[in-house]
């Protein structure tokens, strides 16, 4: 199906609301002996995507994005079991082309267990790894880097920075003044200073009130310019000190090879090694 640019996978076009399909899952799957605890986790949420660059280029190829779509499905539905995936929708909406995934945490032999379906963070690793390989040999696509400093965000996280970046795209504000001229009627024969006052005072609490409205409207574009430049300095500075965390372990890695390749050079310490 299709709305706008969010493009809902045909096994789940036409079907019951998505809170629906959850709980119809777990009814048919749960095999656990005793009641699902309320805050037991009931659905994982997954994005699925690249780069933006490797993601434009497929959404640009619509035999390839579908491709793209088909090969996604086939492997969640393969590492999750296809019954436990609920929800699988395309979004081209937004800055990258990115799939939205939901997948009822349920074990093979029908436990409820988000923590067994999706791991401890090596397990995710490998996930990521198995990922990886597959878009690799099928699209091209490469993992991001093993074992950076970058963080895992929530798919709420991630859909706000999204927002974020669409909050203000373009580097010009635009204000649509719609003016309106006033309306004024045929002067009477009798009574013209009345009427003439009158129609000042109309005619001023009309222009009031635009200049009101639109004093409104230039705030809240300043607001919006604003948390643009706000969320960019902080973007800026999180991507400044990620490198930098990045570059001190790159520099360990580096002088710890150094020592292996040329251990005379060092004195040992109990410490360590000094030049």
């Amino acid at each position: 199906g299709e709305n706008g640019k969010v493009y809902v996978y045909d096994n789940f076009k036409n079907r019951r609301s998505l809170q629906e399909r959850i709980n119809r899952r777990i009814q048919e799957g749960y095999k656990g002996k005793t009641a699902i605890r309320k805050d037991a986790v009931t659905h994982l949420n997954v994005v699925l995507t690249g780069s933006h660059e490797e993601m434009t280029a497929i959404g640009e190829n619509p035999e390839r994005l579908t491709q793209w779509m088909n090969e996604n499905y086939r492997f969640v539905s393969e590492r999750f079991g296809g019954r436990n995936v609920v929800d699988f929708t395309l979004h081209m909406d937004e800055r990258t082309p990115h799939i939205h995934c939901v997948v009822v945490p349920l074990t093979v032999d029908g436990r409820l267990s988000a923590k067994e379906v999706m791991g401890d963070r090596r397990k995710l690793s490998e996930l990521q790894d198995c990922y990886g390989k597959v878009m690799q040999n099928k699209f091209g696509l490469q993992r991001g880097i093993k074992g950076s400093t970058a963080t895992h965000d929530s798919v709420r996280e991630y859909y706000g920075r999204i927002e974020e970046r669409l909050i203000y795209p373009s580097n010009s504000m635009e204000l649509n003044y719609e003016t309106r001229a006033p309306q004024i009627g045929t002067p009477p024969l009798i009574g013209r200073e009345k009427w003439a006052e009158k129609q000042n005072k109309a005619i001023y609490e009309d222009f009031t009130q635009m200049r009101e409205h639109y004093k409104h409207e230039a705030e809240k574009q300043s607001q919006k310019v604003l948390k643009y430049f706000q969320n960019s300095k902080l973007q800026a500075e999180e991507k400044a000190d990620r490198l930098r965390k990045e570059n001190a372990q790159l520099r360990g890695v580096i002088e710890e090879q150094h020592k292996k390749l040329h251990p005379e050079r060092y004195i040992r310490h109990n410490k360590g090694y000094s030049l």
